[in-house]
Parts: C-alpha cells; sequence; structure tokens
C-alpha cells in the first residue's frame, strides 16, 4: 500500500462499514513569532528616532539618516503590501493560476531593497571612521551614536541579504541539478 500524497483527501475504512474522508487543511501562511514581532518593532522605532533625531548631525555623509528612514520605508511598504485583501482570496483560487501582478511587486520590492541596502552600504562604509568632532575645521563630522547604529544595521542587514542570496541560489543549484532531463531531447543538435 502506498503513502497517500500530501494536499489529497484521503479516504479511511474503519471495519467494514464505516467510511471517513479526511480533508487535509487549507494551509497557513507562515508568521512570525512574538519575539520577532516586537524585536522588528523596536528596530524600526530605533531606526526612525535616530534617523530623525540625527537628520543633520552627519554633514561628512548626509545620506546615513536616510539610509535609515529608507529601511523603515520599505518594511512598512512590506507590511502594507503582504495584507493586502486579496491574501485572503489566494486560497480559494488555484495556486495553478496565480495573481501575476502581486507576483511582479513582490520582485520589484525585493529588487528596490537589494538596491537601498547596497546604497546604504556605499554610503555608510565610505566613510569609515568618520571625523566625530563637531568643532572639526572643515565642517565635516558625523555623530558618532548615529554612525555607529547606522554603521551596524548595515552590517546586520547585509548579512541578512546575503543568507537570502545564498538559499536562493542552493535552491536554484538543487533545481538544476535535479530536474529531469527531456526524453526527446538531442543534445548535440542543441549545441
Amino acid at each position: 500500500m502506498a503513502a497517500p500524497s500530501p494536499g489529497h483527501p484521503v479516504t479511511v475504512t474503519i471495519g467494514t462499514v464505516w467510511k471517513v474522508r479526511l480533508e487535509p487543511p487549507p494551509p497557513e501562511p507562515p508568521r512570525m513569532s512574538v519575539g520577532g514581532l516586537i524585536s522588528w518593532i523596536v528596530l524600526n522605532v530605533a531606526r526612525v528616532i535616530f534617523g530623525v533625531v540625527y537628520l543633520k548631525e552627519c554633514p561628512q555623509q548626509p545620506n546615513i539618516p536616510n539610509f535609515l528612514l529608507g529601511l523603515v520605508l520599505v518594511a512598512m511598504l512590506m507590511v502594507s503590501f503582504m495584507t493586502f485583501p486579496c491574501e485572503s482570496q489566494a486560497a480559494a483560487r488555484p495556486r495553478e493560476h496565480p495573481s501575476g501582478c502581486k507576483d511582479c511587486v513582490k520582485c520589484l520590492l525585493g529588487l528596490s531593497v537589494f538596491i537601498w541596502i547596497l546604497l546604504g552600504d556605499v554610503w555608510v562604509f565610505s566613510v569609515y571612521q568618520p571625523n566625530y568632532d563637531p568643532t572639526a575645521a572643515d565642517g565635516l563630522y558625523c555623530n558618532k551614536t548615529l554612525y555607529t547604529f547606522a554603521f551596524w544595521n548595515a552590517v546586520f542587514e547585509t548579512f541578512v541579504m546575503g543568507v537570502l542570496l545564498a538559499k536562493f541560489f542552493k535552491g536554484l543549484l538543487c533545481f538544476v541539478t535535479l530536474s529531469p532531463a527531456p526524453q526527446d531531447a538531442d543534445f548535440y543538435r542543441n549545441v
């Protein structure tokens, strides 16, 4: 007897009379833990506070507070996008015909996050160990608290982005190596 395929209903016969049809539960979207959600909220509130309070406190690289505020803006866009009302209708529509608009917006949002993190890395790391003295003769300085916070945010976001890219390429490699080759394809004709 073969194991039932996942996602399909199973009929179980109890004795000779009773037949019970077991339906699989509908798939649920992954949810963030309470601790993860609280950490995410605290990090974004801290980014807003540091970005607004120290907005003019880094003439050496004035885009560093903008980088922190941009990270919060992207996070808010992602939250609002993930809670679109069409999310509840996704379970009713078969997965074979997904909405292309939502996938396109996800792709564009992911690309904008990638570019924003790279820009932030350039802005933060280009002035590594800036002048922290606001009484400098040339007037170019950066607040130490702001720069340190932005530096570790850039390191954290770059690390997370690297892990996600590594997972993506691992999945792509598994897909390419494990997908079966077509039987009727002639390799030498396509070379």
